[in-house]
């Protein structure tokens, strides 16, 4: 276990969750580091893994709510939980 982590976990519970790496994004003639050890990342470092997993979350947010939405108008077409897609708009097709 990092001691430097242990240690920011140990002094507030808002580290709690810490990971032990961050994948950093490639940049400019930088490639892309897929587990950077956490005590090992700059500032610069964080801000790109930070961007990198709001674009994510961001995609991931998008993509619920259009599956939501997929979801609501199979059932206003009258679909029922084993309805598959095909057979509910397969017949619009």
């Amino acid at each position: 276990m990092n001691q430097v982590l242990e240690s920011l976990r140990q002094q507030s519970m808002l580290f709690a969750d810490l990971p032990e790496t961050v994948r950093v994004p490639g940049h400019g003639d930088h490639p892309a580091i897929d587990a950077l050890p956490l005590e090992e990342a700059s500032i610069d470092d964080l801000e790109l893994a930070l961007q990198a997993l709001d674009h994510k979350i961001a995609a991931a947010r998008q993509q619920a709510l259009v599956l939501q939405r997929l979801r609501d108008q199979a059932r206003i077409r009258g679909g029922v939980d084993s309805n598959t897609l095909g057979a509910i708009f397969g017949r619009e097709a």
